[in-house]
Parts: structure tokens; sequence; C-alpha cells
């Protein structure tokens, strides 16, 4: 039996990583690796979107607001339900931007759906190139 493995590079500035995921993975999925893949805690709200340049207008998005009830546009989907395979295809990029105070933006762009034999259920986090960004990088801790 084999599964379809999705490649994703994701990219902040000089700092990328790839990112492998299962097609059956959702994009809250795909957002946990990507902060996970930069040591950032995962508590703020984000969102995918087609635009690239910003999240307004987009075509597409992809948001957490949509899943817990906040206000959306009409098109906005949410993310805790839509699987990788029904959004990405190879080559098409989208803007994941994670906390909207602070603005967090990344580039991510899937590069490969392949069929694999392993059947693997975490992702991989692969090949990190540059520094990646400080979360609170003012932030000082009490000594």
């Amino acid at each position: 039996m084999s599964q379809q493995a999705l490649t994703f590079r994701v990219t902040h500035g000089d700092f990328s990583v790839t990112i492998v995921h299962p097609s059956g993975h959702t994009l809250e999925d795909l957002a946990e690796s990507i902060i996970r893949s930069v040591y950032f805690d995962m508590d703020h709200c984000f969102g995918f979107y087609s635009n690239l340049k910003s999240v307004q207008p987009s075509e597409e998005e992809y948001t957490l607001f949509a899943d817990i009830g906040e206000e959306v546009n009409e098109h906005d989907l949410g993310v805790k339900t839509t699987r990788l395979s029904s959004v990405f295809k190879p080559k098409k990029q989208m803007l994941f931007l994670f906390d909207y105070g602070d603005d967090w933006r990344f580039i991510v762009t899937c590069e490969s759906i392949e069929d694999t034999k392993s059947m693997f259920r975490r992702p991989k986090i692969l090949n990190p190139i540059g520094t990646a960004p400080e979360q609170y990088p003012d932030y000082e801790e009490d000594e």
C-alpha cells in the first residue's frame, strides 16, 4: 500500500527548510511543522493566502479564524480539516502568515507530490539553510 508525500520548501528571508508531509495531513499540520522548524511557540492565529504579497485581496485563503468562529471573508476556509492534497499541487505557492500582530510571513512552495511506499505519519523537517528568525527578539528573561 502506498501513500503520497508532499514536499514543501518554506522560506523567510535567508532561511529556508524542506518539509515533507503525507497527503492526508491538513493545513494546520503544515502550519505546526513550519512553526516547529523555526522554533516558534504555536501561540497565535495563522492563515494561508494565495496572494504572496498581501493577505488582501486573496482568491484563496484558509485561516484558523474560520475554524474558531471569528469573522472571516465569505470565501475563507478553515485549516483544521482542509487537506494538503486539496490545496497544493507542484509549483504552487502560498503565503503563510503567522501572528497577525507581528506579521511573520513565509513563502510555502509545493515542490513535488510523489507516491511513496513508506508509511509515515509524522512530518519530516529537513535541510534547514540560513538562520531561523527569532520569534521574540526583544524579549529578555528575568534572571
